[in-house]
C-alpha cells in the first residue's frame, strides 16, 4: 500500500523522530474534544460582492448563539472548520480557499482544488459543492499542523467527470500564528472514481492517529487510510458488501461513525441504511447489515433525492433523512430492521424556498441540527434525539438564522468518542428560547417601499409582531391584541434590505409562529 509522507518530517531520521513523539504523546493524547464548538456558514454571494452573508454557530456561548458574520468567501454545501482544545476558531474552509479566524484568506490559501471544473465551471466565490467532501484533522506528529482532506471533481469534457482525493496542510505557527497553507492540493487517490459526499474519520483507538474511510463508485469497496505521524497510509481496501453506482448512490447520502466509534452508518434514500461493526485498532469493518427504511417495491429511482444519517448522542439512535422524511432506527432491537420507526415528513414551508429534509450534524448541545437542501433562512432541529420515536421532539424551521445558509453543514470527524459524556446538555437552546414550528405567513406586496399587507392566519387571534432584520436582529415589536384577517403594516422608515415578518401566537402550547420574508427597496 502507499503511503504520503508528513511533511514535515520526512527528512529526519526515524528514530530521532520516534524519541521526539514518546515526548509528545502525553500533549497528542489529551485531544481536541471541542474541536466542533464553532460552525461557519453561510451563502454563496455574489461574484461582485467584496463580501458574502455568513453567520456563525457558537456552542461556547451559554445559551448557543448563532451572530452574523460578514465573510470573504461563500458557501455551498462544501464547508469543514476546527477549533481549538478551548473551543476557539483556528481556520475553515468551503473547499476552495482556506480563512483563518478572522475570516481571512491564508497565505497559499487560494485555489484549494485548482483545476479544470473550478477554472471552466465553478467560480470561487459559489464555495465548491460536495457536503461531504471536506475534512480538516490534526497532525498525530505535530500538535500544530492541520490536513485538509478534499475531493476534487475532473471536469471531462468527452467522458464522466471524476472525483479525486486531494491532500493540503495548514502550519499554524505561520503567519504570526493565524496560519499558512503550506502544502496544497497533493494528490492521494485517483485510481477509480470515488462517490461523491461519505468522506469521514475518526480516532484510531491509540487516541491521536486517524482512520478516513471513503467508498469508491460502480464498486464494492471502501478506501481505507491510516493517518499516523508518518504521514498519510494507504492500507488495503474492504469490502462493502454492496455495489454503488454513480447514478443514484453518488452524492445523495452521507456517512457517520457512532459516537464510540464501535460502528459505522451510510444512507442515502436509493441504497438504503448501511451498517457495520467498527474496530478502531485495525480500521476493520465487519458485519455489514442493510437496513430496509423504504419499502423497496416503493423506492423510485427516477426522482432525485438527498439524505443524510446521523447518530444519537447515546448511540443508541440512527437518524435517516430523504428530503420528504425522517425515520429513526433502533440499533437496540434484537431485529433492527424491527426498529425503523417513521418520525415526520416536510411539512411544505416556503423560506423562501422548500425547506426539505437534508443535511445533519450532532451538535455539541446533544442536539441534531438539519438544513435544507435549498438556501434558507431557518433550520430543523431534533432536540431530544437520544429519545424514542417521536419524542426525539423534531422541530422543523425551529431555528431562525441571520441570513440564509447555502445549502450545506460542516463535516467534522467525530470528537469525544473516548469522553463518557459525548455532548454537553448545559448548552441550552439558541437564544435561551424554546424553538418553534414555523408556518407561512402571506404579504403583499413583496417587494415593497414600505406599505404591506399581512395575511393573519385564521387561528391568530392576538399575540406579537416581529420585524427582523437579517443583519441587526429585531428593530420592531409589538402587540396584536383582537381577531383580524389582514393588518396593515408600513417598513417605509427602513432601510433597503431584507426583513422577517413573524407572528407569534400569546396562548401557543404547539410552540407555532408565522413567518414570511419581505424585500423592502426603494
Amino acid at each position: 500500500m502507499g503511503i504520503v509522507v508528513h511533511p514535515f518530517f520526512n527528512q529526519l531520521d526515524m528514530k530521532i523522530l520516534l524519541s521526539i513523539l514518546f515526548l509528545l504523546i502525553p500533549i497528542l493524547l489529551t485531544g481536541q474534544v471541542k474541536g466542533d464548538y464553532v460552525w461557519v456558514s453561510g451563502i454563496q454571494g455574489n461574484e461582485n460582492q467584496m463580501y458574502r452573508d455568513g453567520f456563525i454557530f457558537d456552542f461556547n456561548q451559554k445559551p448557543m448563539g448563532i451572530d452574523y458574520q460578514k465573510l470573504t468567501y461563500g458557501f455551498t454545501s462544501s464547508r469543514a472548520s476546527i477549533c481549538d482544545e478551548e473551543g476557539r476558531l483556528m481556520f475553515y474552509s468551503n473547499g476552495q480557499g482556506v480563512l483563518n479566524a478572522d475570516h481571512q484568506l491564508m497565505p497559499n490559501g487560494d485555489s484549494i482544488n485548482w483545476g479544470s471544473f473550478a477554472e471552466f465551471a465553478w467560480p470561487s466565490h459559489l464555495g465548491y459543492p460536495g457536503p461531504q467532501d471536506l475534512i480538516i484533522l490534526r497532525d498525530p506528529g505535530y500538535e500544530d499542523g492541520y490536513y485538509l482532506l478534499h475531493k476534487q471533481i475532473n471536469l471531462i469534457l468527452d467522458g464522466p467527470n471524476t472525483r479525486e482525493l486531494w491532500m493540503s496542510y495548514v502550519d499554524l505557527t505561520k503567519d504570526h500564528g493565524r496560519g499558512d497553507v503550506t502544502l496544497k492540493n497533493e494528490i492521494l487517490y485517483n485510481e477509480n472514481y470515488l462517490l461523491s459526499s461519505y468522506l469521514t474519520a475518526i480516532r484510531h483507538q491509540n487516541q491521536k492517529d486517524w482512520w478516513i474511510i471513503q467508498p469508491k463508485v460502480e464498486d464494492s469497496t471502501f478506501l481505507t487510510f491510516l493517518l499516523d505521524e508518518i504521514g498519510i497510509n494507504r492500507m488495503e481496501d474492504q469490502n462493502t458488501g454492496y455495489f454503488f453506482d454513480k447514478s443514484r448512490s453518488s452524492a445523495s447520502g452521507t456517512a457517520r461513525f457512532s459516537t464510540d466509534g464501535t460502528q459505522y452508518a451510510l444512507y442515502n434514500y436509493y441504497d438504503q441504511l448501511h451498517l457495520y461493526d467498527f474496530n478502531r485498532q485495525t480500521g476493520i469493518l465487519s458485519n455489514h447489515r442493510m437496513v430496509e427504511i423504504y419499502d423497496p417495491e416503493e423506492i423510485d429511482r427516477e426522482i432525485i433525492n438527498f439524505g443524510s444519517v446521523e447518530w444519537s448522542p447515546n448511540g443508541r439512535f440512527i437518524y435517516c433523512s430523504s428530503s420528504e422524511d425522517l425515520f429513526q432506527v433502533d440499533t437496540w432491537e434484537e431485529d433492527i430492521q424491527n426498529g425503523v420507526r417513521f418520525i415526520d415528513s416536510y411539512n411544505g414551508t416556503l423560506d423562501p424556498f422548500t425547506t426539505k429534509l437534508y443535511l445533519m450534524v450532532q451538535a455539541p448541545d446533544c442536539k441534531i441540527y438539519m438544513t435544507p437542501k435549498n438556501g434558507s433562512f431557518s433550520i430543523h432541529v431534533i432536540n431530544k434525539p437520544d429519545e424514542l420515536g417521536t419524542d426525539c421532539d423534531f422541530v422543523q424551521n425551529g431555528i431562525n438564522l441571520p441570513n440564509s445558509n447555502g445549502g450545506g453543514m460542516p463535516n467534522f470527524p467525530r470528537f469525544r468518542v473516548d469522553e463518557e459524556k459525548k455532548c454537553d446538555p448545559t448548552i441550552s437552546s439558541v437564544f435561551g428560547q424554546a424553538v418553534y414550528y414555523r408556518r407561512d405567513l402571506k404579504a403583499f406586496p413583496n417587494p415593497t417601499s414600505g406599505p404591506l399587507t399581512l395575511e393573519i392566519p385564521e387561528d391568530f387571534t392576538k399575540g406579537t409582531l416581529e420585524i427582523i432584520d437579517i443583519r441587526a436582529g429585531a428593530v420592531h415589536r409589538q402587540k396584536l391584541d383582537h381577531p383580524q384577517e389582514q393588518y396593515s403594516l408600513d417598513i417605509g422608515h427602513l432601510p433597503s434590505g431584507v426583513y422577517h415578518i413573524e407572528l407569534y401566537p400569546e396562548y401557543n402550547p404547539g410552540r407555532v409562529f408565522y413567518g414570511v420574508q419581505v424585500v423592502r427597496v426603494e
